[in-house]
């Protein structure tokens, strides 16, 4: 009797794959784990082996999701950076009046920030610095935080078309930007320190720099 020969594939070794909702499960833990790491002991104190531990899972399940630890601030950042964008939205979808739009733009920046106090430590905490060749710095390669800056620079344009405020808009986006940065820091950075009304410091703050833009207008 002739012998046939079968060929049978071996046994399938190891875990089957992940679905797509248990991928994004697992992604969103090692975020999470990441930024409160990042928070707590800033970027430079933090090893991808503390964020494996942190989020329950291998170094080796870390690196198939995120290469480096960059890459997971980046997209820490990245969530912020869009979320951050709509909730501003969302904040003037009603206002029309450039000068009023800029102010709820402030005061909603830094209502933002304080409803997400680690989102802030962990991406403002720190210096950003480029270590390796292809790298950018988050400031040039985030995709949603020109979104974001953009309301500002747009209500910006208008009210300087409108004669309301005067001055580069681009230049004033940025006074702008470093005046609710100190309001955000020092109330999230120092919350031991009495401040006088911090729910009202962000209003307060946009209406004295739109006062000086104003006033620049008017002067001859």
């Amino acid at each position: 009797m002739e012998r046939v020969e079968i060929d049978v594939a071996p046994a399938r070794r190891g875990r089957p794959p992940r679905s797509a909702a248990a991928l994004q499960k697992e992604r969103a833990r090692i975020l999470h784990a990441a930024e409160k790491l990042f928070a707590k002991h800033c970027y430079e104190g933090v090893s991808m082996r503390n964020v494996a531990a942190a989020a329950g899972c291998s170094p080796a399940a870390l690196y198939t999701l995120f290469p480096n630890k960059r890459a997971i601030l980046g997209t820490i950042a990245e969530d912020a950076f869009a979320e951050l964008d709509k909730a501003l939205v969302r904040a003037t979808r009603s206002e029309k009046e450039p000068v009023a739009r800029l102010k709820k733009l402030g005061i909603g920046y830094v209502a933002f920030w304080r409803a997400n106090p680690d989102h802030f430590r962990a991406l403002f905490l720190f210096e950003d610095r480029v270590t390796a060749p292809g790298e950018g710095y988050f400031v040039d390669t985030l995709e949603n935080l020109p979104r974001m800056v953009g309301q500002f620079v747009l209500a910006l344009e208008e009210a300087v078309r409108a004669k309301q405020l005067a001055g580069n808009p681009n230049e004033m986006v940025e006074l702008i930007f470093c005046a609710l940065h100190g309001v955000a820091s020092g109330i999230i950075a120092m919350p031991e320190y009495k401040w006088h009304d911090p729910d009202k410091m962000a209003e307060r703050m946009m209406e004295t720099v739109l006062r000086g833009f104003a006033r620049r207008f008017a002067s001859p």
